[in-house]
């Protein structure tokens, strides 16, 4: 069931179009990742597709209805959205503060009755939020304060939630983290959700499709590995100073490669041999043993030869010594 539709949108500021006659939707049960280089227009088209600013052109439908139209509550109550800004939130508990995601679904009293509390409780335990419910705002780190965050936004009880880069300030392990919360309240509470963010590898682990937008368009939407195989990735971030691997399904950096060697292995080490080595300005193959540089993978050690003299060396950093001495 579709949930947002673009036709023919165009977004800017002033009668400059950032973003320029977009169609595309987004479906109830599914996560999608608005992926893109800085100054794409991302940020633009977000504020858009929340109503926080007017389209130049076309229109957003929320629910069949026209986004723009709808007055202030219908729109909280089809629509929540977390930012990537910290919100300064005073002396509030995490059970108060997703409390407020009830606000538009109550009378003019503002009161929460019994089925509100039970939403809220739910909403907290959807995102692993339950046993901070007592805590202050104040005391979360950051990856707490951002599952009370979102467990606010569920409490609303939402066709769309869109986030806009909420993983920014997080670290690894809790930007995995969130991303799997984010997948299972799309799959498991069959929710609409986009979002915004810069976690590339992240986005094409997690998200169901991707809307991927370069600079001057056009926006390009589908399964993350239709996109890959397509090309679409390498188009998009050109110009951004990495390569995409389609075989890995990593990025990495443009390198200046001052010697080619050959590396004779299998397995994790010799992915991470194969790294560290490109790092340092080698281009690595697999298919030259003829090479005067080569590094094979041995039971234990590596073994590093240079023109014909071999040298054995026990770790990754060992072997980066053997050839590229330092004086």
């Amino acid at each position: 069931m579709t949930i947002l539709e673009a036709r023919g949108l165009s977004a800017g500021y002033g009668s400059t179009a950032v973003v320029s006659a977009l169609n595309f939707t987004l479906r109830r049960g599914e996560l999608v990742c608005l992926l893109g280089p800085n100054g794409a227009g991302k940020s633009t088209l977000i504020r858009t597709l929340c109503a926080m600013q007017k389209p130049l052109a076309g229109e957003v439908l929320l629910d069949g209805a026209s986004i723009h139209h709808l007055n202030p509550r219908d729109l909280a109550r089809k629509l929540s959205v977390v930012l990537t800004e910290r919100v300064t939130i005073g002396i509030l508990t995490a059970y108060e503060l997703v409390s407020l995601g009830r606000y538009p679904h109550t009378d003019w009293t503002g009161r929460l009755a019994a089925h509100d509390h039970a939403i809220v409780r739910r909403s907290m335990e959807a995102v692993g939020a339950d046993a901070l419910a007592a805590r202050n705002i104040s005391e979360l780190s950051d990856g707490e304060r951002q599952k009370v965050m979102l467990a606010r936004a569920l409490a609303q009880d939402p066709s769309l939630m869109v986030l806009d880069e909420i993983t920014a300030f997080l670290d690894l392990p809790r930007r995995v983290e969130i991303m799997r919360i984010l997948r299972s309240l799309a799959h498991d509470y069959n929710r609409a959700i986009l979002l915004s963010t810069h976690d590339l590898e992240l986005a094409l682990r997690t998200a169901d499709r991707l809307w991927l937008l370069p600079k001057g368009g056009p926006l390009a939407t589908g399964a993350p590995e239709d996109l890959v195989l397509s090309g679409a990735f390498e188009q998009a971030f050109a110009s951004e100073g990495v390569d995409f691997d389609q075989v890995q399904g990593h990025f990495r950096l443009h390198n200046s490669f001052h010697a080619e060697l050959h590396l004779d292995g299998d397995g994790p080490r010799a992915l991470w041999t194969a790294r560290a080595l490109e790092r340092q300005g080698f281009r690595v193959t697999r298919d030259n043993p003829s090479l005067p540089l080569r590094v094979e993978l041995a039971e234990g050690e590596w073994r590093v030869y240079r023109h014909g003299a071999c040298q054995p060396a026990a770790t990754i950093e060992c072997v980066i010594d053997c050839l590229v001495p330092h004086d």
